[in-house]
């Protein structure tokens, strides 16, 4: 069956180790200490309780079902603030959707479910999410299809094709890398073929439940300003049920949709860039782009609700942090015209990881915004929240590589200089080694709406080297710390990668 975004982790007695001071040129605000007061066990012992429910929005309705929590590890933990230990209460999940911990005592907990800690005095939790598509199977083994089209406008060397399918929420890119791909001037091709598993989405297809596969050509234009993007121009569709395993064909026109529009922007690429070193000092800044689609209005609450094709709009021209007003960008719009205009802007950052002289990894982050298409053309664009300030591991800078932080260690930070974060979610990260390549694989997520967590027992494990993914998050009327899977439009978010650290 479809995965959940919970079973896929898209987001995931002890005392302080930093008791010897503040080292030298480094400070700490007093808006960084952590609530104290709240994380004191109380005399009240009162129930953790949460629900999993999982709305599929699909071309024909909404179908909310719960996710089977019943294997799902449920642990709450309170924090002595006087001694720095955890105790942990155990609980439970269950096939409804429902967890539950009873007897746990008043005040802030730190409570795990799966791999995740959720950390907030709250007692009530929704773990639900909405995700776009039917619920179904992936493709996970090689599932060829061929296809065989006519009606392209003549292909341009910089055009590409989405695939898609609105009903199951399926989509991936064909970028130029498959055999029988349209060359430079064809206006139909034959026996293009790609491997469906390989898409990013690869939910297959029964065209009896509503499902329609759909390819469309993304071309490339200039905008009146003279700025390149590529937008929707043609689609061909066709129905197709597919069996995981076995190949299927697929041939058809495409056709040029009847419904049209246009898209601009001043997007302040300096604005975004003008933060790298503060995502780390050797952060290296990768890519900028600007996408821009439509969606039923109740994805704008799911996790990747722009982040797929179709796409109508795509703009990223060229590597340059210089800004750009593009005037109107034309398109033409097979969605159906109650679908919401939705859009992100993006900028990425990368920094490496070594272990030894193991090959480094390169880690990859970003600072987002999402909002309402319309607020991207009524405004420049720039990042609505920038990276906290002055991370800290226990109480030394925590960009620069450290040693002997202990299994218990903190991280520490203050609040970003850009916008108003609404929570903070921190991802840890191990650093091994294979076949003499650096591999960091995802140990725990912490959601919180403070300035600081404690990282529970467990996490840190003695003889290993991490790092930490520190994300501000901007999304108003939102809880990540008791909602972690629910979105909400504007949102916007920013990284900081820490150095290494190991106990």
């Amino acid at each position: 069956m479809k995965s959940s975004l919970f079973s896929l982790g898209l987001l995931v007695g002890l005392t302080g180790a930093g008791c010897a001071g503040l080292e030298e040129g480094e400070t700490m605000e007093t808006s960084v200490a952590e609530d104290s007061a709240s994380q004191v066990i109380q005399g009240l012992n009162t129930q953790v309780t949460g629900t999993s429910p999982v709305t599929f929005v699909t071309a024909s309705g909404n179908v909310t079902t719960p996710y089977n929590q019943s294997a799902t590890p449920v642990v709450a933990y309170t924090r002595d603030s006087t001694t720095g230990a955890f105790t942990a209460y155990p609980g439970s999940g269950a096939a409804d959707g429902s967890i539950s911990v009873p007897n746990v005592p008043s005040g802030r907990i730190y409570l795990k479910v799966g791999t995740r800690y959720l950390v907030s005095t709250g007692r009530t939790f929704d773990l639900g999410s909405t995700e776009w598509g039917r619920d179904g199977s992936f493709a996970s083994l090689s599932t060829p299809v061929t296809v065989s089209a006519s009606g392209l406008s003549p292909w341009q060397s910089g055009d590409y094709m989405d695939m898609y399918s609105l009903n199951p929420g399926a989509f991936g890119y064909l970028y130029g890398n498959e055999p029988g791909f349209p060359l430079a001037g064809a206006t139909s091709f034959s026996a293009l073929n790609f491997d469906y598993a390989n898409m990013l989405n690869p939910m297959l297809l029964d065209s009896s439940l509503g499902d329609v596969f759909s390819l469309a050509q993304m071309r490339l234009q200039s905008s009146p300003h003279g700025v390149p993007y590529r937008s929707m121009h043609k689609v061909l569709s066709a129905n197709l049920t597919q069996t995981e395993g076995q190949s299927a064909s697929v041939s058809g026109t495409f056709t040029q949709p009847a419904a049209t529009g246009t898209f601009s922007v001043d997007w302040r690429r300096s604005a975004f860039d003008a933060l790298r070193a503060q995502v780390n000092p050797s952060a290296v800044s990768t890519y900028n782009e600007i996408w821009m689609s439509a969606r039923p209005a109740a994805v704008g609450q799911a996790l990747a609700s722009i982040s797929g094709p179709p796409v109508l709009v795509k703009l990223n021209p060229d590597a340059l942090k210089t800004d750009i007003v593009t005037g109107n960008m034309a398109y033409n719009n097979p969605l159906p015209a109650t679908w919401q205009k939705v859009a992100f802007a993006t900028a990425g950052f990368t920094k490496t990881y070594a272990l030894g002289t193991a090959t480094p990894v390169t880690m990859s982050v970003e600072i987002r915004v999402d909002q309402d298409a319309s607020a991207f053309a009524s405004a420049p664009v720039e990042p609505l929240v920038g990276p906290v300030q002055a991370p800290l591991v226990n109480t030394r800078g925590a960009f620069q590589n450290l040693t002997g932080v202990g299994t218990d260690a903190s991280l520490r930070w203050s609040k970003p200089a850009i916008g108003t974060a609404t929570n903070y979610v921190v991802n840890i990260y191990r650093l091994s080694t294979s076949n003499g390549a650096t591999i960091a694989s995802r140990v725990t997520s912490l959601h919180t709406d403070l300035q600081s967590v404690y990282l529970p027992p467990g996490v840190l494990l003695s003889g290993q080297t991490y790092f930490a993914e520190i994300q501000s998050w901007y999304q108003p009327g939102s809880d990540l710390a008791t909602s972690p899977f629910k979105r909400a439009l504007p949102r916007a978010r920013a990284s900081v990668l820490t150095g290494t650290f190991s106990p």
